[in-house]
């Protein structure tokens, strides 16, 4: 009988860590968790014959240390136990971290949040917590159509779930809600040991699943098998297995739970082996009943195994992490209290001092720290510990864990060399010159003694190498900006950017991701020749959206729309027949445009320039000169005023009372010019000009 043992069983990452911690809890006096640590009962049962004692709510905690487990707790339970002063210990699994940040920013961000899982377990109720209670959970597709009507729908899953329930549900959603984000939050050791566990029980005949009963993801594993036809047995142990399972079976596959410890695994494995090297006597394949069968805990391996389990609990082992009590800092070195026998002592070399730093600067009496053990005997005849190989430790943990789960950090920039930057990840991580922004960085000094939000892209523990990116953070939060920009932006919103570039012909603007243009004619009432006189690179401004145009991706923006309208009271300040004061600041044929004041500009035609024939502006006024001009007319729809500098020189009456000669003819109400050259100008000339250059004087005014 071919008996195959899956490559992934046993206690995943975060399983390991949460037993850890467990132990180190007990070694530091005992405590209790917040329900069970694992859904294993050996595990549980051995920590609490060593002090960790589950509860079921923290009522139950007087005082001391309380061990949140791997499926994680809702903010109130926090704040609960900081009211009650209780000393927390946060064994919650990274993944199941990102869930319940996920859910959260999801539900901040506006969307309503789904969570596919199982709604009795502890995990969701923690992911749950995080939205407030806000949070629908369902377990399938099927549901669904339970759900209330939805528009922006956020999706996340129990991180044991199977990818294609997930994705079911999803398909769903898509035809109930006009949108639908995906978090993705299944483990990815998850996904692998449900694919093996899939593969083996395609191949084999039966099927043995060790694992707790309560275990959401061993009893996954068990679905997993039964629904490739594979004879499925879930057991806890190895006392449940009966011999007669396996009368003419050819191949068996073992399959483990993620919070199945190893030594129970082992026990299942030397079973196996034993029946596999004996076969059973006639009359013995009969199948024991249940209430027959011996319970694990009356057997003498299982003993073993709890045996083996409180002695890893107590006792010290070199090179192993535990946690110990600051009980004394001095100069030469502190002294740490770990429940041994006797006090260990950090020396400053192994305390990870920075330069100019004290002891009593990174740690204080009371503290409570990892340390890892050294030498249990030192020569001093003290246990000889090490913070800064604990800190280490703990942080090569915590970047393999956020780079199996691809969570961002965020670290201080300590030193810039040649070809990149270096950090404190914990460990000496570095950045790539070309991983520091999305774009090439000339000059990287300053962004030494700043904190930088990384991802994780290579680590080699025993090269002790971390290498890390920042521009894929940038480049991810680019692409979300330009998609909710995108998703959101409309004809006629004020919105705020930031001035990124500007041309001769107007100013990009950085409305999120995306980039809008501010044509120089919209950045102001009055006349502007370059954008750099009104704005300048990098300045936040208010911007109003006058054309989205999708299809192409070009958004057009208008600065001036923003601010006051100077021709909506127009009429009031410039009445008609008024003498004002104004500058030349612009010459065309037809005539001189006179500011009056920023963004109001008026016309003098070239006829209302002086009392005679005038041939070309320039030969009356030159741009910038000082002038005054009489109002003879304003127009705020068109934002048109008409003025007369001859008139407001008071040759306007001596205009009216000559007489043109005979066959002449003066026309437009004052508007033709007197005598130039011996003759007085037409209606023709008049109307010639003004008809000549419109296009110019309207665009112009």
């Amino acid at each position: 009988m071919k008996v195959t043992l899956a490559n992934h069983a046993g206690f995943c990452f975060g399983v390991r860590r949460a037993v850890d911690m467990a132990g180190k809890i007990a070694e530091a006096g005992g405590g209790h968790s917040l329900g069970p640590v694992i859904h294993n009962r050996h595990v549980v049962e051995a920590l609490a014959a060593n002090g960790v004692s589950p509860v079921a709510d923290l009522a139950e905690v007087k005082d001391g240390a309380v061990l949140f487990p791997s499926h994680g707790a809702a903010p109130t339970v926090y704040a609960e136990a900081g009211r009650r002063g209780l000393e927390v210990h946060d064994a919650t699994c990274p993944l199941v971290r990102k869930a319940q940040r996920a859910a959260q920013d999801l539900l901040e961000q506006g969307y309503s949040v789904v969570v596919v899982g199982d709604a009795k377990h502890a995990e969701v109720q923690s992911i749950v917590g995080w939205t407030g209670g806000k949070a629908m959970v369902i377990g399938g597709p099927e549901e669904v159509k339970d759900l209330p009507p939805l528009q922006r729908v956020g999706v996340l899953s129990q991180t044991t779930q199977p990818a294609s329930v997930l994705e079911g549900v999803v398909a769903a959603l898509r035809e109930k809600a006009a949108e639908v984000r995906i978090e993705p939050t299944i483990c990815q050791v998850t996904k692998e040991r449900q694919a093996e566990a899939m593969e083996l029980a395609r191949q084999a005949q039966v099927v043995l699943v060790v694992g707790g009963k309560h275990s959401a993801n061993t009893r996954q594993l068990v679905q997993i098998s039964q629904d490739q036809g594979a004879r499925t047995y879930h057991v806890e142990s190895a006392v449940e297995i009966e011999p007669a399972w396996f009368s003419e079976v050819d191949s068996v596959a073992i399959l483990a739970g993620a919070s199945t410890p190893d030594w129970i695994t082992e026990e299942v494995v030397a079973k196996m082996k034993e029946l596999n090297d004996k076969e059973p006597e006639p009359g013995q394949e009969e199948t024991k009943k249940p209430e027959d069968a011996a319970k694990p805990e009356d057997t003498a391996a299982e003993d073993e195994g709890r045996a083996q389990m409180e002695e890893a609990l107590k006792t010290l082992r070199n090179g192993e992490v535990v946690r110990g009590r600051v009980v004394s800092v001095t100069s030469e070195g502190v002294m740490v209290d770990v429940g041994y026998k006797s006090e260990g002592m950090i020396p400053l070399s192994e305390l990870g001092l920075n330069e100019n730093q004290t002891p009593d600067q990174v740690v204080k009496v009371g503290d409570e720290i990892s340390v890892v053990v050294k030498n249990v005997e030192g020569p001093d005849g003290n246990v000889v510990l090490s913070k800064r190989r604990a800190d280490e430790e703990d942080a090569w943990k915590h970047l393999q864990a956020v780079h199996e789960s691809g969570e961002a950090i965020e670290v201080p920039v300590v030193a810039e060399v040649k070809g990149g930057l270096i950090v404190d990840a914990g460990v000496r991580g570095f950045i790539p010159a070309s991983h520091v922004s999305r774009g090439f960085v000339k000059d990287l000094k300053p962004f030494v003694g700043q904190r930088l939000k990384v991802r994780v892209i290579e680590l080699d523990r025993p090269r002790n190498q971390v290498i890390l990116s920042r521009k894929l953070i940038l480049e991810e939060e680019q692409r979300g900006l330009r998609e909710e920009t995108w998703r959101n932006i409309a004809e006629g919103q004020i919105r705020t950017g930031t001035v990124k570039r500007l041309a001769d012909f107007g100013a990009f603007v950085d409305l999120g991701g995306v980039d809008g243009l501010l044509h120089v004619s919209e950045l102001s009432y009055g006349r502007v020749k370059h954008p750099s006189e009104v704005v300048k690179e990098g300045q936040e401004i208010k911007v109003k959206v006058l054309k989205v145009d999708r299809e192409n991706e070009r958004i057009s923006l208008g600065y001036k729309q923003t601010m006051p309208d100077p021709w909506k009271e127009v009429a009031d300040r410039y009445a008609e027949g008024s003498i004002v004061q104004g500058k030349v600041v612009r010459l065309a044929p037809f005539g001189a445009f006179v500011e009056l004041e920023p963004g109001i500009d008026g016309l003098v035609h070239i006829s209302q320039l002086a009392d005679r024939r005038v041939a070309k502006p320039e030969d009356v006024v030159t741009p910038g000169q000082e002038v005054k001009v009489k109002v003879l007319g304003v127009n705020p729809e068109a934002h048109r005023i008409s003025l007369s500098l001859r008139e407001a020189e008071g040759h306007g009456q001596a205009r009216e009372e000559s007489k043109p000669p005979q066959g002449g003819t003066s026309g437009g109400g004052g508007q033709a010019g007197t005598e130039g050259g011996g003759g007085l100008a037409t209606l023709g000339d008049v109307f010639s000009d003004l008809f000549k250059d419109k296009g110019e004087a309207d665009k112009g005014r």
